[in-house]
């Protein structure tokens, strides 16, 4: 028995070890079952007290409740970090191969592209979809078989080629970093639990999304196109007098005898009447249906019923 003794202190030890690292794993799935018991209880219950409630707004409100349970419960949060995590070949889910288009980015920063210039970029895109190569590359390369100068269409004449293919292939490479971590936060915002974002090759992006049951909206976040604009806004004050100027001129409420530089009725209007008058407009609207006062708005502010 004593030669046995290290072997069963061993297997014990080991069982011991397990029982700890799976105990997580075991609360975290009796935590799942009573809370989608809590829930389910609590969707009911707003069907009965709420039977007008949208499918939304019901589950807005139940997300509401999940959410203050976990709250509530902290352990409920920490087990679900500390369980085993099932990959795809145990739970299921979702596979997803996305692709940045490089080529599309050429055609934007390209100074002047003209016919020739597209020609290559399409030979270089049909080329890269099937080879594992940049299409930066296979421009470049295609650019130097016809002894064309990369500053034709990128960067500037000070700069030789192997700089601007430098620069494009960095552009290149941040664009498809730039694209991962949009997938990332898109990813973070379905609230997919252990995700796997990986690159592969050049261009290619591969998602795991496991425990994806509604693959559709999985694939509509992920594929939807995002497109971020920057516009100068001018400050209230400057535009706010010129809007009122325009409102004024269309409907013919300028003053004669008021000229700005170039000779043109300016619109000025006295203060005080313009008080009095909203004031009347006010007491008329009242009496007037909401067809009615839409006509009356429109034809005395021509210029901010386009706006509202």
């Amino acid at each position: 028995m004593k030669e046995f003794r290290f072997k069963i202190i061993l297997i014990l030890a080991a069982i011991v070890l397990s029982v700890y690292l799976l105990y997580p794993t075991f609360q975290d799935y009796q935590n799942t079952k009573s809370l989608n018991a809590a829930l389910e209880s609590k969707r009911n219950e707003l069907k009965k007290l709420h039977p007008d409630l949208t499918k939304d707004q019901l589950n807005q409100m139940v997300t509401l409740t999940d959410d203050s349970i976990k709250v509530a419960d902290p352990s409920i949060l920490e087990a679900r970090k500390k369980r085993v995590k099932l990959g795809l070949d145990l739970q299921g889910g979702m596979r997803v191969v996305l692709e940045v288009n490089t080529g599309k980015l050429l055609e934007k920063i390209a100074n002047t592209p003209d016919d020739v210039f597209r020609k290559v970029l399409a030979e270089a895109q049909k080329e890269s979809a099937v080879t594992d190569e940049s299409v930066v590359d296979i421009v470049g390369r295609k650019l130097q078989e016809r002894k064309i100068r990369f500053s034709r269409y990128f960067g500037t004449n000070k700069q030789d080629d192997a700089e601007i293919l430098s620069d494009l292939q960095k552009s290149s490479e941040d664009a498809v970093n730039r694209a991962m971590e949009i997938i990332r936060n898109r990813v973070d915002q379905y609230g997919v639990s252990e995700p796997s974002i990986s690159r592969q090759g050049s261009r290619r992006i591969i998602v795991e999304l496991p425990g994806v049951a509604k693959e559709e909206e999985a694939k509509q976040l992920l594929q939807g196109t995002a497109l971020l604009e920057f516009r100068l806004v001018k400050d209230a004050e400057l535009t706010f007098p010129i809007m009122q100027r325009i409102d004024d001129v269309l409907a013919k409420r300028t003053e004669s005898g008021v000229k700005d530089s170039l000779g043109n009725d300016v619109a000025v209007l006295d203060t005080a009447k313009k008080v009095t008058d909203t004031t009347k407009s006010t007491d008329s609207l009242s009496n007037l249906t909401e067809e009615q006062q839409k006509e009356k708005f429109a034809v005395e502010h021509p210029f901010f019923r386009l706006l509202f």
